[in-house]
């Protein structure tokens, strides 16, 4: 039963990112139904590393064995970052190294302005976000050995046919829309004083 259930999260896994093209084709106006994010949300937690160094240096613990409730988003906001995800996805799948960067940097803007979430939730929304790419850009492979899922990682070569005008260009215009979400969510500016008049 269990290996059944495991073998049907994998190909739901894989139908999720299917409609999750959203911005890219007729799956523009789907949604993806919870049931499908919490799956790619179960796979990113068996991703999420329990330690984490930060490139200044900075070391997150995360409690894998008594704290996943204190380190998940709720599922609205999986969902988000899976749809910026797929794109990063479309970004790499075209070498759009830079879109890629800038699509990533935007949605974590978002996200710290919009909520407070500790270091060990933004290392998993990061977590959430680099699974969703591997999957939909067909790295990302789960095995089972022992009885216990293996997940790895294979490299894949983009083909012209994957990377066309159009593609590029439509990645060209979420990638826009996902910054200019991140200008929208930043508080306004406050006024600044004016000067004191001169006597």
């Amino acid at each position: 039963m269990g290996r059944m259930w495991r073998t049907g999260v994998v190909a739901a896994t894989v139908a999720v990112l299917a409609c999750a093209g959203v911005g890219t084709g007729t799956a523009a106006s789907k949604e993806l139904s919870e049931r499908s994010v919490k799956v790619l949300m179960d796979y990113a937690w068996l991703i999420l590393p329990a330690k984490f160094t930060t490139p200044e240096g900075k070391v997150i613990e995360v409690d894998k064995k008594n704290k996943k409730k204190e380190t998940l988003v709720p599922i609205d906001v999986g969902r988000e970052v899976i749809k910026v995800g797929y794109t990063s996805a479309q970004a790499q799948l075209c070498e759009m190294w830079e879109e890629q960067t800038v699509n990533y940097d935007a949605m974590m803007r978002i996200q710290r302005a919009k909520h407070g979430w500790s270091e060990q939730q933004l290392l998993f929304i990061t977590t959430l976000h680099r699974m969703t790419i591997h999957m939909a850009a067909g790295k990302l492979k789960v095995t089972e050995k022992d009885g216990e899922q293996v997940v790895s990682l294979e490299p894949i070569t983009p083909s012209k046919e994957t990377c066309n005008d159009e593609k590029r260009k439509k990645v060209k215009e979420l990638v826009a829309q996902q910054v200019e979400a991140a200008k929208a969510s930043l508080p306004p500016k406050k006024a600044e004083a004016p000067a004191a008049q001169k006597k």
